[in-house]
């Protein structure tokens, strides 16, 4: 586990430490008084119909923006991957934004929060279970929902003892039986899935906004 996404784990850490050296953890903290976001519900548990969950990127054209205010008529949530792309799409859409990137470090949770995003992803498998509960204690404390992105047993069950309410079970659909019934699941879905029993099973499916 040498890299997450194609992007080193060593790099994503200098550019932490890089960070802390510019505007450290309490200078970042008392930006919060500023911010004129407040983190919103998630609210996915499903009630009726299937919710869906627009995964969006980070265009450098001039449709990307159209393309979202499109997808939010039908958006539970929008996940990005990029904290300046969730800062400029919190100014226009109503839906809560999720961002998901690998967090290693409390200081992403508070640079999260003041960029705007409502929610953050988890990785248990890149990180120890003491770690992963403390980074999960700590964007409860800060208002931030956590989504648990979980591949094995073993994620579920250091996502368990963090107080894990959603599940993003990124297509295990053989963990399902093990999840406990009031957690709340998520999970890419590819065509063949779409038409099977596994959807019943899910409370928001997570589409590829290229699609």
């Amino acid at each position: 586990m040498q890299d997450f996404k194609g992007v080193s784990i060593t790099q994503i850490q200098q550019a932490i430490a890089q960070k802390k050296q510019s505007f450290d953890e309490n200078w970042l903290g008392r930006s919060l008084a500023y911010t004129p976001y407040q983190p919103r519900s998630l609210d996915l548990k499903r009630k009726d119909n299937i919710y869906s969950i627009f995964r969006l990127y980070d265009y450098k054209d001039s449709n990307f923006l159209h393309r979202a205010k499109e997808l939010e008529k039908n958006a539970k949530t929008f996940i990005v991957e990029s904290l300046e792309f969730a800062t400029y799409l919190r100014r226009y859409v109503c839906v809560p934004i999720l961002y998901d990137f690998l967090i290693l470090d409390s200081y992403q949770l508070l640079e999260s929060l003041v960029y705007g995003a409502d929610s953050i992803t988890l990785y248990p498998k890149y990180l120890e279970q003491s770690k992963l509960k403390e980074l999960s204690d700590y964007a409860l404390r800060l208002g931030l929902e956590r989504v648990f992105c979980i591949e094995t047993q073993e994620d579920l069950t250091k996502a368990i003892f963090s107080k894990a309410d959603l599940l993003n079970i990124n297509e295990n659909f053989s963990l399902i039986p093990l999840i406990p019934k009031e957690k709340i699941i998520i999970s890419p879905i590819n065509a063949e899935q779409n038409n099977s029993n596994y959807i019943n099973a899910l409370d928001a499916k997570i589409i590829d906004s290229t699609n």
